[in-house]
């Protein structure tokens, strides 16, 4: 890049203005640890307890505000043409607002917006879908089992609802329930997934063949339908197709829940209640490493990944985490080939993915950092952090 393009890439990339640019633009260069300054800030205590209380009180108000909300709402066939209700309109912004919170990872405040929603709305099964689906990502099982079964008990056959609760059983390690909820659904997809982590490569193909046949040709329909004819799911799908680690038992469960929460030392209590009960819980070790890591003790960390690695060597949380573990350490080099045959393992955008983008941009090269960054910027269009690594690649890319 030359001095004639830069009117270019500003337009696409500036995000700075003003004095003090240089300074901004080398603060990433300067961090000792380049993925400390590239991730969100944690909140405070008192913050996030503050926006809380402000939530709840929120709520109260709504609540004691709907039985005058309801003798004001106009009965549907106030509104010619059979148009939505208004009220029908705030809640679904309401909804559209949570699952917002919800993708950016901020699920106190979602679960706060969908609880509104759902005392605002009783009967709605989309919003009481929505909650469960954020209780669910949040560790809350029997929370999110309540929440869709209500979902459910409003409209029946909702696909959206029956495929949650159909996941929710089979992170629980319930694949019967997870299957009747699926079957009820009439989910191929996700029954092809289930028969094939159970290699039942006959039944999976059943419901590939029919995906097939109605025009479904994704990615991963096609992965599994390849290891449908080789008669052989390889580590990497599997790993793909398997849930999201909740571990082998409720303390697990409370870890993770715990560590999403920040409250490190309790997860860490959790996930020691966890191991002494299941000492191989893979999903529990690579848990109790994640802690330490947080708390900044890479060394205490590194045999809890170690450990569940030789257990599971593909395991995508562990090799995450062991190549945090040797870049803390100063092994860089040995933290990009882990993170690397994470990347071969799980193509497409992933933490290995940040790790490598952040690990190139100190190293100063900037052409392997902005190979990592525009798939995340592409993915994180609104996250600062990255943008802002993205605009120091490009522009040093230049110089």
């Amino acid at each position: 890049m030359n001095r004639s393009n830069r009117s270019v890439t500003r337009r696409r990339f500036q995000l700075f203005r003003g004095n003090g640019e240089a300074e901004r633009l080398d603060r990433f260069l300067a961090a000792a640890d380049p993925l400390t300054v590239a991730a969100p800030r944690p909140e405070t205590r008192k913050a996030r307890s503050d926006r809380r209380i402000w939530s709840f009180v929120l709520l109260l108000a709504a609540a004691c505000l709907i039985p005058v909300l309801r003798r004001s709402w106009p009965s549907p066939a106030a509104e010619p043409g059979g148009e939505p209700l208004l009220y029908q309109r705030q809640i679904d912004l309401l909804v559209d607002r949570g699952k917002d919170l919800a993708s950016q990872d901020h699920k106190d405040e979602a679960l706060d917006v969908l609880g509104l929603a759902v005392a605002l709305a009783p009967d709605d099964a989309a919003a009481w879908t929505a909650l469960a689906d954020c209780q669910s990502s949040n560790y809350q099982s029997l929370q999110a089992q309540r929440s869709y079964q209500r979902a459910l008990s409003l409209e029946p056959e909702s696909a959206v609802a029956l495929n949650g609760l159909g996941n929710l059983y089979l992170r629980l390690g319930d694949d019967w329930r997870a299957e009747q909820a699926w079957r009820r659904g009439g989910l191929d997809r996700q029954l092809a997934r289930l028969y094939l982590l159970q290699g039942k490569l006959s039944q999976a193909d059943t419901h590939l063949a029919r995906l097939l046949a109605s025009g479904d040709h994704s990615d991963i329909v096609i992965r599994m339908a390849q290891a449908v004819r080789a008669r052989r799911l390889d580590p990497a799908l599997r790993s793909y197709l398997e849930p999201e680690p909740a571990g082998l038992s409720a303390w697990a469960e409370s870890g993770w829940r715990l560590y999403h929460q920040k409250r490190y030392d309790e997860a860490a209590d959790s996930f020691r209640r966890a191991l002494a009960r299941a000492p191989h819980d893979v999903n529990a070790l690579s848990g109790m490493g994640s802690v330490f890591l947080e708390l900044g003790r890479p060394e205490t960390a590194q045999p809890y990944f170690e450990h569940a690695l030789s257990l599971r060597g593909d395991h995508l949380t562990s090799l995450n985490g062991r190549a945090s573990c040797l870049r803390r350490e100063g092994k860089t080099n040995e933290a990009i080939a882990v993170w690397r045959k994470v990347v071969a393992l799980y193509p497409g955008v992933s933490e290995a993915s940040r790790g490598l983008a952040f690990t190139y941009l100190n190293l100063r090269d900037y052409r392997q950092a902005a190979l990592y960054l525009v798939p995340l910027a592409k993915r994180y269009p609104h996250n600062p952090q990255v943008l802002q690594a993205l605009d120091v690649a490009v522009r040093r890319m230049g110089s």
